[in-house]
């Protein structure tokens, strides 16, 4: 058993969900040359079917989760009416068909603590004392009630993570874009973001691979917040030729930040890239693929 801050038992296999979407694909690459990794596609592995996982895991051996996979929460399309259904059967089906021994990544969300009302650097103590109005928000806070008082199972909460491969819509590579293509960068309205890199993501997720933490739910973000007009100012500072800027609403928007004092209480080495490395990191990639 591992101790925390310790080696862990070698882990040679790792069960990877969710491989398609953004998180999942950079763990994927991160991880393939350290660990050997299962990947089954959602078409490949219903995370819903409580007879399919349990299958899948009589058919492999399974060392360790890293849980990506689940429903709703994108931007701009309403969540499915089975979200909460859905989310919930997803982490009860794989805690049902792993080994006892077997520990668990899954992936939490700022949205826990009700994106309806301005969210400024809060605390993991205060989930479930307001309930989220939207399916996504309330099936992540349920997750995070159900495993908190497992040994088993850690819950990160990302708040906004950004990095190669986002979607165009997502905010940084938008303003990206827009001073490649030479278009001002317009923001319907400012607002205040956590925003993780996702090589910031990948080395906690590698961290709590080989080491247990104390706290079993942490919201994973960077200890400096940023609003979207930053962020356009740094992309800006970063291009040869910098666009406008235009910010349509002049009202800030809800702030949406969490306190990262758990996972820096778990994980004291962690260093967070800074903002306008990462915008440049992803500015050079973004503009490769553009050649």
């Amino acid at each position: 058993m591992c101790k925390r801050k310790g080696r862990c038992a070698i882990i040679k296999n790792i069960l990877l969900t969710g491989s398609g979407g953004f998180i999942g694909k950079n763990l994927k690459e991160y991880l393939k040359d350290k660990y050997n990794l299962l990947t089954p596609r959602s078409y490949e592995l219903d995370l819903c079917d409580a007879a399919a996982v349990s299958a899948y895991f009589g058919q492999h051996e399974i060392d360790f989760i890293i849980h990506c996979g689940s429903t709703g929460g994108a931007r701009g399309i309403a969540d499915r009416d089975t979200t909460i259904e859905d989310n919930l059967a997803m982490v009860d089906n794989l805690l049902s068909a792993k080994r006892n021994d077997v520990r668990m990544i899954l992936f939490g969300s700022g949205a826990m603590y009700d994106k309806s009302r301005p969210i400024c650097k809060v605390s993991e103590s205060e989930i479930g004392k307001i309930v989220p109005a939207d399916l996504y928000g309330k099936s992540k806070m349920l997750i995070a009630q159900k495993i908190k008082d497992r040994k088993d199972v850690l819950c990160l909460n990302i708040f906004a993570c950004y990095g190669y491969g986002e979607k165009e819509s997502r905010f940084p590579s938008f303003a990206i874009n827009c001073v490649l293509n030479q278009k001002p960068i317009e923001i319907n309205q400012n607002v205040v973001f956590d925003y993780l890199f996702v090589e910031d993501m990948e080395k906690i997720i590698e961290y709590f691979i080989e080491n247990v933490s104390q706290d079993n739910i942490l919201n994973i973000t960077p200890t400096q917040s940023i609003s979207l007009k930053e962020i356009a100012q740094t992309v800006n500072s970063i291009a040869d030729r910098p666009v406008e800027i235009v910010v349509k609403n002049p009202v800030m928007n809800n702030e949406y930040t969490g306190s990262n004092e758990l996972l820096l209480k778990n994980f004291p080495e962690m260093e967070f890239t800074n903002i306008r490395d990462g915008l440049k990191k992803l500015y050079q990639y973004i503009e490769k693929g553009e050649k």
